[in-house]
């Protein structure tokens, strides 16, 4: 079997080998311009930032930040571009009053800083160390570090905590930076920069992370992302609890509004405003659901649309990206009742078409992905199997895997679903293909794509929705036939399957499923003999013999160190060889005295269990405080 040949990846850009290219031809960044001394001192400072670390960085950080304070026009040198990517990092590890003396800054003339390509990344790095110096017993970011780095809490007497007036200085700075938004709203929504700056405002307003794929565009310099530790929820004043609601209220008055979802801004704005306000106001979340539906999605005609084409038979919204998106957050957004509405009034009928549409079957895979019922999953799922054949033919297999998930989560037509992928795959009939159906999945090829390509040792890298199917069919309720196949499987195509990024973890998934028995998951492991040393010195491959090593009696677990301690050389060798032999005590297995081995064995696997129920028993705990801390947050707003 030939290995598959993988593209190399693009270097990606470095900015200071840019910088310094363009610096030759006399351009200094772009933005504001600056001397040939300040681009010497700013480039300097850049690369010294990304080489020290510690008391060192803290120095250097705390004269470079002093240091711009004195300028006179220090608004202005964030709008150069190599000032604000040094300003980006250095905030972050600044001191409270330091970047409080930047807030006094950027408040002198906030709407051309919302506005400025470089200076409004600034603005959104100091709204958010503004909203982590507001949190109770929040300090100085320099003892913070210090008594990180000697491991020590420190004295009190080192301590520097926000005083409650510097608190209400951070609090009057992000409301101004919002209600400026506020009253700018109209245009701000469609500026490039000022929706950055308007969907950074809705974050900090409500303490709820968007994801960077919706806040931040693939271009943007930083993700700005909200200072929050892990499990913390982030107490929000109410002055700006009061703010977010009156951006929402505002967001429903706007003109124009298919012309504002249509457009990319103003789309991503009106994603992250559902998203924040889906947890803590979920009241207002459905209001602007309603708004947009009546006003928005219903009135898009072709003049709002990316490439227009009156030959296909789909609504006018999934001709336009932003929209689209839009759409997607919004059924994540819905209930159940309002998202078996949007079925019926733009899903219903269209299906087959839009499973062919570039754009229109990532909104097929969301519907699926977040149906809620199960009492009316029927005559969505009847009509998405009939296109399954038009998806695959185009390739858009993530229709295909949308469809298996939704079966799975909802519990509904599973068998149904089994018989559309094997028809799919050629696999139905005669009866003996369907052994075939879990190597077809794994490649997503039909039964003779597969045995073609197998002749011709030409098989490429395992699929990723293929990969996941079949995880998916494993955690069906009836798992005997998809097992069955697995089992079928012969032994090149199940080491390949184990050693591959994404096949491992249909490993992961048989072993672990609760809908196995286990002499099923032993006859995998029996399945995989005399490949076990090769499983221990691939990356992939070795995780999935560990997988198979956790659920193997102790009788399997003799045979696999058999089979290692003959080529003990060779896992010694191996980096991922190594860990398998510490791990499978491969060394005491080989000094004869099986039953030590064996004790040590047990122990270990009965540590593992103990270990595995703490955590699931500490999880449970955990999930109704976070349901009553969130509760609580919602109650407070």
């Amino acid at each position: 079997m030939e290995p598959h040949m993988k593209k190399k990846r693009k270097k990606r850009k470095n900015f200071l080998r840019q910088t310094k290219h363009f610096a030759k031809k006399g351009s200094y960044g772009k933005g504001k311009e600056l001397s040939d001394d300040q681009y010497r001192y700013f480039i300097n400072i850049f690369e010294h930032l990304r080489q020290v670390k510690g008391e060192e960085k803290e120095l250097l950080v705390n004269n470079f930040l002093n240091g711009i304070v004195e300028e006179e026009d220090a608004r202005k040198l964030a709008g150069n571009q190599i000032v604000s990517r040094i300003l980006d990092d250095a905030l972050q590890c600044g001191e409270a009053l330091q970047v409080l003396s930047f807030t006094k800054i950027f408040s002198e003339d906030i709407r051309m800083t919302c506005l400025d390509p470089y200076a409004s990344h600034v603005l959104q790095t100091l709204m958010a160390l503004s909203l982590k110096f507001i949190q109770e017993q929040t300090e100085d970011k320099k003892t913070e570090d210090k008594n990180a780095e000697v491991g020590e809490v420190g004295s009190e007497e080192d301590k520097q905590p926000i005083t409650e007036e510097q608190r209400e200085e951070f609090v009057a700075f992000l409301n101004k930076v919002g209600r400026l938004v506020y009253n700018n709203l109209d245009e701000f929504i469609r500026d490039t920069y000022g929706s950055h700056v308007l969907r950074s405002i809705l974050e900090t307003c409500s303490g709820v992370q968007v994801k960077d794929s919706i806040k931040s565009s693939r271009k943007s310099q930083t993700k700005h992302s909200l200072c929050q530790n892990a499990g913390q929820i982030l107490r929000i004043p109410s002055e700006l609890q009061s703010l977010l609601l009156d951006i929402a209220s505002r967001l429903m008055k706007l003109p124009d509004l298919p012309g504002i979802i249509t457009n990319e801004c103003g789309s991503a704005a009106f994603q992250s405003a559902l998203l924040v306000l889906k947890g803590i106001e979920s009241e207002q979340c459905a209001a602007l659901i309603d708004h947009i539906l009546l006003h928005g999605l219903a009135n898009i005609s072709p003049s709002y649309c990316d490439s227009y084409d009156e030959l296909l038979n789909i609504p006018h919204v999934f001709q336009s990206n932003p929209a689209v998106r839009l759409l997607e957050v919004i059924m994540s957004c819905a209930t159940a009742d309002r998202l078996h509405n949007l079925y019926t009034q733009y899903f219903k009928g269209h299906i087959p078409d839009l499973v062919k549409h570039p754009i229109g079957n990532f909104a097929v895979q969301k519907l699926l992905l977040t149906w809620q019922e199960k009492e009316k999953f029927y005559e969505l799922f009847e009509e998405a199997q009939e296109s399954l054949e038009v998806a695959f033919s185009f390739r858009y297999t993530g229709v295909v895997h949308a469809l298996v998930q939704a079966c799975r989560r909802l519990e509904k037509n599973q068998g149904q679903c089994w018989k559309a992928l094997t028809h799919l795959l050629r696999c139905y009939e005669p009866q003996d293909r369907q052994l075939k159906t879990a190597p077809c999945l794994l490649w997503f090829l039909n039964y003779d794509e597969y045995q073609k390509k197998a002749a011709a040792g030409q098989l490429p890298s395992v699929s990723l929705h293929g990969s996941l199917i079949l995880q998916d069919f494993l955690n069906f309720i009836r798992t005997i036939k998809i097992v069955d196949s697995i089992l079928a499987m012969n032994l090149a195509d199940l080491q390949f399957m184990a050693c591959d990024p994404c096949g491992s973890h249909v490993i992961d998934a048989f072993t672990s499923s609760t809908f196995i028995k286990i002499n099923n998951k032993e006859r995998l492991v029996n399945s995989f003999k005399g490949t076990y040393v090769a499983l221990a010195c691939s990356k992939h491959g070795s995780r999935s013999l560990e997988a198979m090593w956790n659920i193997s009696s102790i009788k399997l677990k003799t045979g696999i160190c058999e089979e290692l301690a003959n080529e003990e050389f060779k896992l010694k060798a191996n980096q991922h060889g190594t860990i398998i032999y510490s791990k499978f005590m491969v060394r005491l297995f080989k000094r004869n005295d099986k039953q030590d081995w064996q004790q040590v064995v047990d122990s270990a696997a009965k540590k593992k269990r103990l270990l595995d129920d703490l955590l699931s028993d500490i999880k449970e705990e955990e999930e109704p405080k976070k349901k009553k801390k969130k509760k609580k947050k919602m109650e407070a707003s």
